[in-house]
């Protein structure tokens, strides 16, 4: 089943269901036969008999029928009723006088802990018209989950910060989607999320304190279909929130499962979203079996003083040629830091031109780039002159080692998960690689640092926002719901702490790309080519 049509990157593109009709919201234009004194029918009951035979089990809520009551006889019992699949039945959101139908369009969300991302569809043709991001400002109680979670036990009223932070960033989304479609966003009648199981507690203004305490029972994984006011927003439809199947495994990966479609194919897959925290899933139609543990934040540049988010001019690549080191950033503007990508790119030409060695140590001999910063050896990836203040920009040795136990991490899940299956590498046959840092990255400097599996290349497969894509798949195909019980049923959860020898797995992994060349074959014949290997 095609879920979507759209490039590897975003989710611009079409979600042909729509236009078959599967999509999570319907329109319906009514012309109801008027009251007359042998017909008294209550106008609400009238449109639910009218319903009846092509959207069984409909029903008209209070709220909506308080709210949209007087469009029955402003168009004389001429109405089109906006009504929402909730798995089981359908429910009215909206009674409008006239036929809308031809406006139709629904919202989905990728809820991040740093990044909120929504998109506007249009429901009749399952397009994108418009998308928009904005950090979230949960950030002000904590720039990290956990210290998110603390504030928070203060008090209810701690609480319902973070809840008004988070619909806060929901309205800004709102606005800015309306100003750039002309669509009238509030009205939308159903928004789908994906956000991992913290993120979706604050959501709810429900303590998230069990997902970080043994025995790590979250309050909810489902919570189901929820009127936006209920929640704060500026939104008259339903919220929908995709299930989490664990504390650490939450809606935004069963999403991007969704999305991926790996759960239909006989073939295995794996899934990998790497940020602050590292997500992964391997599997097929006939198992899955998943994972996630902190990864750091290293891929956001957090590790370094000069790291930074992927933004205007941030360096995003980076080549060395002869003793010298060449960068771009992003926007084309002079260098303020260096984000993921970028270091990826650095750490990769430092190794294949013996700037540095495996084990992530600077040779300072080797180029006037690397001189010493911050009392330690360090390579300069933009002089001042190259800078927008005036001053180098550098990565130290620090950074370096830092960086490695991120990509140890990373690569130590990938391990877990296929000696758990007793699967290899080569066994895989599509690696999907999640999240805006798997869309930014260099595939050939991810693999050769270890961060990737080293395969045939054309088994990589971007998939970006994985979270979004699979929101929006459930908006424009309402018969995905269906499959979640299954997903979330089927997945067994993997506990990477508690894997036997995890610690010295990780330690075989602090080095670039690993201790085991043989499983990196690709680079080690580069680096032998290079000379830089015996």
């Amino acid at each position: 089943m095609a879920f979507y049509t759209a490039d590897g990157g975003g989710t611009a593109g079409s979600y042909p269901a729509c236009l078959k009709g599967y999509a999570l919201s319907r329109k319906v234009y009514k012309e109801l036969t008027p009251p007359s004194e042998g017909d008294t029918a209550a106008d609400a009951e009238r449109l639910v008999s009218a319903l009846s035979a092509d959207f069984p089990g409909a029903y008209l809520p209070y709220f909506v029928l308080k709210r949209d009551y007087p469009a029955f006889r402003k168009e004389n019992w001429r109405v089109t009723a906006t009504l929402v699949f909730t798995g089981k039945d359908w429910q009215i959101v909206s009674v409008e006088p006239g036929d809308t139908t031809a406006s139709h369009y629904g919202l989905a969300v990728d809820m991040g802990s740093t990044t909120v991302v929504m998109s506007l569809m249009d429901l009749n043709t399952g397009n994108i018209l418009a998308e928009e991001g904005c950090f979230n400002k949960q950030i002000a109680y904590g720039e990290d989950i956990l210290t998110r979670i603390f504030h928070t036990q203060s008090g209810e009223a701690a609480r319902a910060q973070l809840q008004k932070a988070t619909a806060d960033t929901f309205s800004e989304l709102l606005d800015r989607l309306e100003r750039a479609s002309g669509v009238r966003t509030s009205r939308c009648p159903v928004m789908v999320i994906g956000g991992n199981t913290t993120m979706i507690h604050f959501l709810l203004g429900i303590d998230a304190f069990g997902v970080f305490m043994s025995p790590f029972a979250p309050v909810v994984n489902g919570p189901g279909f929820i009127p936006g006011r209920e929640l704060s927003l500026p939104f008259d439809g339903l919220v929908y929130c995709i299930p989490s199947a664990a504390n650490y495994l939450g809606g935004d990966i069963i999403s991007g499962v969704l999305a991926s479609g790996m759960r239909e194919r006989e073939e295995i897959s794996l899934y990998i979203d790497i940020g602050t925290n590292g997500e992964m899933v391997i599997g097929s139609s006939d198992f899955l079996v998943a994972g996630a543990g902190a990864a750091g934040p290293a891929l956001e540049g957090g590790i370094s003083r000069y790291g930074m988010r992927a933004e205007d001019g941030a360096v995003d690549s980076v080549r060395i040629e002869g003793e010298d080191l060449k960068t771009t950033t992003i926007g084309g503007v002079p260098a303020k830091g260096i984000c993921g990508s970028g270091i990826v790119e650095l750490l990769a030409q430092l190794l294949l031109n013996g700037w540095m060695d495996m084990r992530g140590s600077l040779f300072p001999e080797r180029s006037p780039r690397i001189t010493e910063k911050d009392g330690q050896s360090a390579v300069v990836y933009a002089w001042g002159s190259e800078s927008a203040d005036g001053e180098d920009r550098y990565f130290t040795q620090a950074d370096i080692l830092s960086f490695l136990d991120t990509k140890a991490a990373a690569s130590t899940m990938v391990s877990c998960l296929l000696a758990e299956t007793g699967l290899s590498a080569e066994d895989v046959s599509r690696i999907y690689m999640a999240g805006s840092f798997g869309k930014y990255l260099d595939l050939e400097s991810a693999i050769t640092i270890g961060l990737y599996p080293d395969v045939p290349r054309d088994r990589f497969v971007c998939i970006g926002n994985g979270s979004l894509k699979g929101a929006c798949a459930l908006l424009a195909d309402r018969r995905l719901l269906e499959r979640l019980p299954g997903i979330i049923t089927d997945m067994h959860y993997l506990q990477f702490g508690s894997f036997p020898d995890f610690v010295t797995m990780m330690q075989a992994s602090k080095f670039f790309p690993h201790t085991n060349l043989e499983a990196y074959p690709t680079v080690r014949a580069e680096l032998k080519r290079r000379g830089l290997l015996l």
